[in-house]
């Protein structure tokens, strides 16, 4: 019997890309205070110069709407070339891959980056801001489990 036919061949795509799972991190506390935001960031090896833009971005309170909002002209031509997009880009780097980074992470802190800068925002909401919506549903289910296990009369 030929050795060489028991064998399984194995192939894989000139392209193919392994990937890690990040480890899980919890989502960071929110914080109206501006300073402490800054320190967090420049503590995770953040760029100083996307640091420097938190008190630009959130001159009034840190929140959502401050962070979603479009870029005035001036901002625009400063920080993203002169094109009019939302602020959070002026948090986010594109790197040789075309990929979104994000400039307040270490440089090797996301992994592989973002393909798209919308996908991004969830961790700059979540990871840097505490910005991040909780889901409440499963305690509606619970919730509702208990009511009608109340309303039938049944008991486990």
């Amino acid at each position: 019997m030929n050795h060489e036919m028991t064998r399984s061949r194995v192939t894989t795509h000139p392209y193919t890309r392994v990937s890690f799972r990040k480890k899980a991190r919890p989502a960071a506390d929110y914080t109206p205070d501006l300073a402490l935001v800054q320190v967090h960031c420049i503590a995770d090896g953040g760029d100083p110069a996307a640091i420097s833009l938190l008190q630009t971005v959130f001159a009034d309170d840190i929140s959502t709407n401050a962070l979603t909002r479009h870029m005035t002209r001036n901002e625009a031509c400063k920080y993203n070339h002169g094109t009019p997009t939302q602020v959070y880009r002026a948090f986010l780097r594109v790197d040789d891959e075309k990929r979104f980074r994000c400039r307040l992470c270490s440089s090797d802190a996301d992994d592989s980056g973002w393909k798209y800068a919308k996908d991004a925002l969830r961790h700059l909401k979540r990871d840097h801001f505490g910005l991040g919506t909780r889901c409440d549903r499963w305690s509606v289910l619970l919730y509702l489990y208990e009511m009608s296990k109340r309303l039938t009369g049944i008991t486990i």
